[in-house]
């Protein structure tokens, strides 16, 4: 494992994303992003996954000059297009309307369309909580999960996020609505490594537990129908302005069309409801976890040292490196 502080992570990470053709509101975006995955302890969102974000600068499908566009359909109501970007850079665009509208009104909805699939989906529910409202988030994703015992892929891994505003940070609950993540079973195929039983299923439709098959086939979502239900209803909360159904967008990680999916953020502010509602919700946490060692939505505990894989690292440090050759070119 290779020691790397939080400077060294943020200007690697920037020089990479500008050697893959991002502009710097794009590159700032979306390694604060990469960043905050690392922070909380969410490798398989952080620099792993930024080189899908690279590789969908290059191949087209992902625009590094998006200018987002921002449009208030009414006082609580708050939709952008993501000009086929990152939707981090949506996010960020619109943040000061999303967080003006929930103190104003006690309640706001951002709808994000057009955009590259989310990310790591706490990267927004905490950043709402940490300014003391409590969020409601959910994201839609190309289809590569299977939905009611279907063996096809009919939707995206679809995850919902719930934060709430807490010390020394949000409680997060951050969860796909399938059984396993998708960037799990691709690092299990990378590494030759088989995979549980009932996490996909083969490109015939057969449960596996070949993870290199599982990637020709759909994952399976968690609680048979409860789970196919949970993914529909994120779904069309994710399309709610717009976006794709996962049906109906591209695979995010080949090819040169722009995926197009969607994002649904609700802010809810306390104090437009009952003004001891953060205190109580505080007591009764304490008390389920003291008596009955119930934790819910823990505090993640921030990641003070940074370790990335040697082979992760070294990635990283060529795409950097890319940036520099482009400069004395």
């Amino acid at each position: 494992m290779i020691d790397i502080s939080w400077t060294e992570l943020a200007d690697l990470c920037e020089a990479a994303i500008t050697a893959a053709g991002a502009d710097e509101p794009t590159t700032a975006a979306l390694t604060d992003a990469v960043i905050a995955a690392e922070r909380r302890g969410v490798p398989a969102l952080g620099v792993a996954h930024l080189f899908d974000y690279l590789d969908a600068f290059r191949a087209g499908r992902l625009n590094g000059a998006a200018t987002p566009v921002i449009a208030r359909t009414r006082a609580s109501v708050i939709t952008v297009s993501a000009d086929d970007g990152v939707a981090q850079l949506a996010y960020r665009s619109a943040r000061s309307d999303l967080l003006e509208a929930v103190q104003r009104n006690g309640v706001a909805v951002l709808s994000i369309s057009d955009s590259f699939p989310v990310g790591e989906l706490a990267y927004y529910t905490a950043d709402v909580a940490e300014h003391g409202f409590v969020a409601l988030a959910a994201a839609n994703a190309p289809a590569m999960m299977s939905l009611y015992d279907v063996p096809a892929a009919l939707t995206g891994t679809n995850p919902i996020s719930f934060a709430l505003p807490a010390q020394p940070s949000p409680r997060i609950i951050d969860q796909a609505a399938s059984v396993a993540a998708w960037v799990r079973i691709r690092d299990a195929a990378a590494s030759g490594e088989p995979i549980p039983a009932g996490w996909a299923l083969d490109a015939e439709g057969a449960a596996t537990t070949d993870a290199a098959a599982a990637l020709l086939g759909p994952l399976l979502p968690f609680g048979q129908v409860k789970g196919s239900n949970i993914a529909m209803i994120v779904e069309l909360l994710a399309v709610l302005s717009g976006a794709r159904f996962a049906i109906d967008a591209p695979d995010f990680a080949s090819g040169a069309e722009p995926t197009r999916v969607g994002l649904f953020l609700l802010a809810l502010d306390p104090a437009a409801f009952a003004g001891d509602y953060l205190e109580r919700v505080k007591a009764h946490l304490s008390r389920l976890h003291s008596r009955y060692g119930v934790d819910f939505g823990r505090h993640l505990a921030e990641v003070t040292q940074l370790q990335l894989s040697e082979p992760l690292h070294e990635r990283l440090v060529a795409a950097a490196a890319s940036a520099a050759e482009m400069r004395r070119n």
